[in-house]
């Protein structure tokens, strides 16, 4: 064998190893990565659902950051945010994704919506202290509920078909987001007023 066979026969050694190396680094990444795996392997939003709801139980509360993470990471999508208010058109456009019903006039401001190819919601403030003040949880079958507390709801509406709605405190806002930076300006527009979510997960 010629050193030039030799040669090229070792670059091609070398070459395919590289490639190697390449292929296992974008497939971990690709893996590893949660909101990438999630749009690609339908068992891993499965689990990323699971851990929020097994979270959710243990604590007895549904916990805003998990809350956070697991709508970016389950199907990765855009936020649409207005501190003055979301347009009227995208909040009843969001609202018939969603499917549920609310009272209204117990509603001060609609701050942002977040929509994905599996997940719609919208991010509300209230006054109100009361889930019940907003939301009527007594149409519900008890078979549905997956877990319920005073100002919390996870319930099943379909096998394929997952709702969420919560009332959370004034303080819960700045642990799960940064839309409110809490200049005096973002204080003013918050004052005391609670934060009431709805959202649909779709498997």
């Amino acid at each position: 064998m010629s050193k030039i066979q030799k040669f090229l026969r070792l670059l091609g050694g070398e070459f395919s190893f590289f490639i190697l190396i390449l292929i296992t680094i974008a497939g971990l990444f690709i893996f590893l990565s949660p909101k990438i795996s999630s749009q690609i392997f339908p068992f891993k939003r499965q689990a990323i659902l699971n851990e929020f709801i097994a979270i959710t139980k243990q604590k007895g509360f549904i916990d805003p950051q998990e809350y956070w993470k697991f709508r970016e990471f389950y199907s990765p999508g855009y936020f649409t945010f207005s501190k003055d208010g979301i347009e009227k058109t995208l909040i009843s456009e969001a609202r018939e994704k969603i499917g549920i019903k609310y009272n209204e006039e117990n509603i001060d401001l609609t701050f942002s919506t977040f929509s994905s190819p599996l997940t719609e919601s919208l991010d509300m403030l209230t006054t109100q202290t009361d889930l019940s003040m907003i939301f009527n949880q007594n149409k519900l079958s008890k078979e549905n509920i997956i877990f319920m507390n005073k100002n919390s709801l996870i319930y099943e509406e379909t096998p394929k078909i997952i709702k969420i709605v919560f009332l959370l405190s004034n303080s819960d806002i700045k642990k799960a987001n940064g839309f409110f930076y809490y200049t005096d300006q973002d204080k003013k527009l918050v004052g005391n007023k609670n934060w009431f979510d709805i959202t649909i997960i779709k498997d």
